[in-house]
């Protein structure tokens, strides 16, 4: 009986650790210029992360993109290949484009997901 409650128990600890470890951050960011304004119009909606997260994906329509934690810019990128592998801390994340040479609106999406140290 006990060797049974010790099995169900490391099922429940190795099945937390998959659903946690699965876990997908997107962050996404928009800039526009909307016309008779002087400055481009920028959106994101923030996420908050609670644990160390890596970005593992980029996409977007865009020269590259800065991301915010909190109103501090930590990170600017001028393309979308280099912030792969970039590690953010715990904290609240914005995300906003360049625009590409003459471009009017610009897109970002970056993908988090948890930063294993082990693989």
């Amino acid at each position: 009986m006990i060797g049974m409650k010790r099995s169900i128990m490391m099922m429940i600890i190795i099945s937390s650790t998959i659903i946690i470890s699965a876990q997908t951050i997107v962050l996404k960011g928009e800039r526009n210029t909307v016309l008779k304004k002087t400055n481009p119009e920028l959106k994101c909606t923030p996420v908050k992360i609670t644990t160390t997260m890596k970005i593992t994906k980029v996409d977007g329509n865009c020269k590259g993109f800065w991301i915010q934690k909190g109103s501090e810019t930590i990170h600017k990128f001028n393309n979308l290949i280099d912030p792969i592998g970039t590690v953010l801390s715990a904290g609240t994340y914005y995300v906003y484009p360049y625009f590409k040479d003459d471009a009017k609106k610009a897109d970002i999406k970056i993908t988090l997901k948890p930063n294993n140290k082990s693989g």
